[in-house]
């Protein structure tokens, strides 16, 4: 679920995820939705596996369209490729731990990628599972994941981490669940992650609707339609969002002016920026700078 503000796209326009450690490719830091404008994350994807553990509250996550509610004590698996975010229209606190494991972790030889990763990674009736502390396996993920966050706080811990992510990916082969008609969206996901790769690639210019869809080789009306119905918001607010997702970075990291963030970001003018932040933030850019330094 996190989108880190700072992070580039590669070019199929996938998240280039910013690991703890840049030199070994494993995520693992503790997020609140707040942190998030209107307590929703940007929709994203990325080739590696996702893991939330929630560890206060409660949210829904979304996974390809699928909403998925999630409380205190459970987690959910997203798998490589899948378009994922989590979010409380109820704008509740909810304080998780986000967990990213790449399959480059396990890429030993071409025989184990061959036969043990890829039908794991590539099985694309298995987009999701959420994890139950009351089945057995399933907790046993939720306490790996809580073990990986606890010995990797300070620094990345390579050999634990291996160990963890063997055993995890290890009980997902064995328990893969089974959605049989999740073929059936797969030329709408692929026009949908042009179009979002677009966005996330050219936020700081002016970006219209029909430059939207015309990324994903569609009308504006199945633009619209497409983010309504796998992300729930429509093309241009997923933009303002994503926009304000990466002013909060430079807000917490930079010396940049507010009016300098606002054009950096995309934003025509610092007034709509200010406008739009507080909106979704209930706080103006300069309040949330001094607070979150």
């Amino acid at each position: 679920m996190e989108v880190c503000p700072s992070t580039v796209l590669n070019s199929d326009a996938s998240e280039n995820v910013a690991y703890n450690n840049p030199d070994f490719p494993a995520y693992v830091k503790k997020g609140q939705l707040s942190s998030y404008p209107d307590f929703r994350a940007v929709s994203h994807w990325h080739d590696d596996l996702e893991f939330i553990l929630i560890l206060d509250g409660q949210m829904f996550y979304d996974v390809n369209g699928q909403r998925i509610p999630l409380q205190t004590g459970e987690g959910i698996f997203v798998n490589s490729r899948c378009f994922h975010y989590g979010y409380s229209d109820a704008h509740t606190e909810c304080l998780f731990i986000c967990i990213l494991l790449s399959p480059l972790l396990l890429s030993v030889n071409t025989y184990f990628v061959e036969n043990c990763l890829n039908p794991l990674l590539q099985n694309i009736h298995f987009p999701y599972q959420k994890l139950n502390p009351s089945i057995q396996w399933q907790n046993s993920i939720l306490h790996d994941l809580e073990m990986l966050y606890e010995k990797n706080m300070d620094k990345i811990q390579p050999f634990f981490t291996l160990e963890k992510t063997v055993h995890i990916f290890r009980l997902l082969a064995e328990n893969m669940n089974y959605f049989p008609d999740y073929d059936k969206d797969t030329e709408d996901i692929l026009v949908l992650t042009a179009m979002i790769g677009y966005v996330q690639k050219n936020y700081p210019n002016k970006i219209l609707l029909k430059d939207i869809s015309s990324s994903g080789n569609c009308c504006k009306t199945k633009c619209t339609s497409l983010f309504q119905k796998y992300l729930n918001t429509s093309p241009m607010v997923y933009l303002n969002r994503y926009r304000l997702e990466k002013s909060v970075f430079l807000l917490r990291n930079t010396t940049m002016s507010v009016t300098e963030i606002a054009y950096a970001c995309g934003f025509s003018n610092s007034s709509y920026f200010c406008e739009l932040f507080h909106k979704y933030y209930n706080t103006t850019p300069g309040k949330f700078r001094t607070n979150n330094r």
